[in-house]
This record gives C-alpha cells, sequence and structure tokens, in this order.
C-alpha cells in the first residue's frame, strides 16, 4: 500500500495526457470537458455549484467558463433567483460534442479497468472517491478552503 499515491498519481497524469490528446480535435482538455458534461446533464447550474462538483478553486471554474463562454460551447444567463449570479446553459455546439466526450470517457475508463470484473471496478470506484474525499476534506481542514460538498 506504500505506493498508492505513487499510482493514482501516474492515473490521473496518464489521464489528463490522454483526454488532452483527444479532446484537442474538438477545442476541449482535459480541464475543460468536464464543465460541457456537467452543463448537458444538468442545464442551469451556477457557478458556485460547480465548485462543490469538482472541489476546485473558485477562479479555476471562474476561468474555465468564461474561456468554453468565448469559445461557444457554454452560455451565461441571469439567475432569476439571484440577479447577482449566472446559470450556465449549453449551447448547440456543447450538446453537439456532449455524447462523442461521453463515449471518449467511457473508452478510456475500459482501458483502466479492461480486466477488472464488474464488481471490482465498483469497489475500486467507491475506495477511490471515499479517498478522493478524505483528501478534499483534509486540504479544506488544513486550507479553510470554501468548495466542496463531501
Amino acid at each position: 500500500m506504500d505506493d498508492f499515491i505513487k499510482w493514482v498519481s501516474v492515473a490521473s497524469r496518464h489521464t489528463v495526457m490522454h483526454m488532452d490528446r483527444v479532446m484537442a480535435p474538438y477545442g476541449l482538455n482535459a480541464s475543460q470537458y468536464m464543465y460541457i458534461v456537467r452543463v448537458c446533464e444538468q442545464p442551469g447550474l451556477t457557478q458556485d455549484r460547480f465548485l462543490r462538483m469538482f472541489y476546485i478553486h473558485p477562479s479555476n471554474v471562474t476561468r474555465a467558463l468564461l474561456a468554453l463562454e468565448k469559445q461557444g460551447f457554454l452560455e451565461r444567463r441571469p439567475n432569476p433567483k439571484d440577479r447577482r449570479t449566472f446559470c450556465v446553459y449549453p449551447t448547440g455546439k456543447a450538446l453537439e460534442v456532449y455524447p462523442i466526450i461521453t463515449r471518449l470517457r467511457r473508452e478510456w475508463q475500459d482501458v483502466l479497468l479492461a480486466d477488472l470484473p464488474p464488481d471490482t471496478r465498483a469497489e475500486l470506484q467507491e475506495a477511490l472517491r471515499a479517498a478522493a474525499l478524505r483528501a478534499v476534506a483534509a486540504n479544506q481542514e488544513e486550507e479553510d478552503i470554501p468548495y466542496g460538498d463531501n
């Protein structure tokens, strides 16, 4: 178990490299495609909702949403419940690329988990989720970070 951190890091790094490569033809990268997935699945999300979904710093969310809006994937509209905030919606361009992104994610996941039976896949996913949430909680405690809903 001494190498858990190493192997999580290796898997993450190579997943980012792969996703950057396969998303490039669509004008996206590994740090952007998840926004399109979430907005297509849940149109009208607010910016602060992304903070709690992705466990990242607010400036990263702002930067990603602005870039995706500029690229024509997302549009922001005033939040009818709070005019000081915006809701984010997919454009036709996002809806067009969404099934491709979904397929590419599933294919990569299948590559990574190829030799594991379905029950082991589920156990691994739950264990990794639990470990990730513990990491988020520990960092929130250490740095008083205001995002994520464990």
